[in-house]
């Protein structure tokens, strides 16, 4: 009884966030360029156009347009993502004019290269405000290198890793877990672990952009209950030490539901897509979403009336009913979910995979391998 009444006010937030539905989070896609071509990337510069990139002005412009046109009092966080943010040259300006405006807590998330290049970007970075700095780090140094497609960017991720916590920035390892990586976690965790990290943020690969052709990389049924076994082993041994700043804290990213057996046991909450709920996500040409991979679900531009399309927009967000079809139909954890990530529903709201399913013996990739090519069309 203890563990549904934690559940049920947590709905009751849940509800509550609904209603309200404060703007406390903005993602902004900085660009899909990139200095890499990795095998599973979800913002691939496939099917962008540089051309259309914001510049500088329309950034700024479009920031400030936010603050003067929504209400801001619960506004919590940046999150800069690409593409590679640092292969804009005026990131560090934007972060400062970002800072200058009352923007706080601004977290970049990087491949790392530029940082181990230019270390001395970091003192940059945090006389323009930012505070968090994500490196993704996929595997061991062959796993990575090979993943990333280039030799050499595993020993630039350590770098730049070493280098932002040295510094004094919140720091994150970012991993995508997919069938080549998955046994070598446990050994990369315990390594990073020793370094001040602050979070290891593990995420299954899905099955998005350039992953939706490569689905040699996709996790089985088995392979993705090894991965939940490790997150919940783990977060059982260390949670009583998460208010301690130097131990390494480990978390699912946005995965989906897991099923009421291992909510918050394998991340220290509940998960719930909050996309377009509290989260804004301004994409790499201006337009508005709710998540930076949900690119079906435009709801407007940085040229529109920003406050008119916080409030009267993103409804198909807010009112998750008519994603309940294919699995979600007559799902038990229905309540709980609401249809999990909108980024992994096509325009007409077919589902891609469910990590609960798939947990439960579901296998999504002859689905998939089906789809493949509609969804990286979709998807783009």
């Amino acid at each position: 009884m203890a563990l549904e009444k934690i559940f049920d006010e947590w709905q009751a937030n849940i509800e509550q966030l609904v209603e309200k539905h404060p703007l406390q989070v903005i993602h902004w896609e900085s660009t899909r360029r990139c200095n890499l071509r990795c095998k599973h990337c979800e913002s691939p510069t496939e099917g962008s156009v540089d051309d259309n990139e914001l510049s500088t002005d329309e950034v700024i412009n479009g920031f400030k347009k936010i603050r003067n046109q929504i209400e801001m009092s619960n506004f919590s966080r940046i999150l800069v993502t690409g593409g590679e943010p640092f292969v804009r040259k005026d990131l560090v300006y934007i972060m400062k004019e970002l800072n200058n405006m009352g923007y706080e807590r601004i977290s970049i998330q990087s491949n790392g290269i530029y940082i181990a290049d230019h270390p001395e970007v970091l003192s940059e970075l945090r006389d323009a405000g930012v505070s968090g700095i994500g490196i993704a780090i996929d595997g061991l140094k062959e796993t990575h290198d090979n993943f990333r497609r280039k030799s050499g960017t595993y020993e630039k991720a350590i770098s730049a890793l070493n280098h932002s916590i040295k510094s004094g920035f919140q720091t994150t390892v970012s991993l995508t877990a997919f069938s080549k990586n998955l046994n070598e976690i446990p050994k990369l965790y315990n390594t990073l672990s020793n370094s001040k990290l602050n979070w290891f943020k593990i995420t299954p690969i899905y099955p998005l952009g350039r992953a939706a052709i490569n689905q040699d990389l996709l996790l089985s049924p088995n392979q993705t209950k090894t991965l939940i076994n490790f997150l919940k082993t783990k977060h059982a041994e260390g949670f009583q030490n998460y208010a301690n700043p130097d131990y390494t804290k480990i978390d699912m990213g946005c995965g989906g539901w897991t099923g009421i057996e291992n909510e918050g046991r394998i991340r220290p909450y509940c998960f719930f897509c909050v996309a377009g709920m509290n989260t804004m996500t301004i994409l790499y040409d201006g337009k508005i979403t709710g998540s930076n991979i949900a690119r079906d679900f435009v709801e407007g531009t940085l040229d529109d009336d920003l406050g008119k399309i916080w409030e009267e927009k993103f409804q198909r967000y807010r009112n998750r009913e008519w994603l309940k079809q294919d699995d979600c139909s007559d799902c038990g954890e229905w309540d709980y979910c609401k249809g999990g990530p909108m980024h992994l529903r096509l325009p007409n709201g077919k589902l891609l995979s469910c990590l609960y399913q798939t947990l439960h013996g579901k296998d999504y990739r002859p689905r998939i391998e089906k789809m493949g090519k509609e969804i990286l069309r979709c998807k783009l």
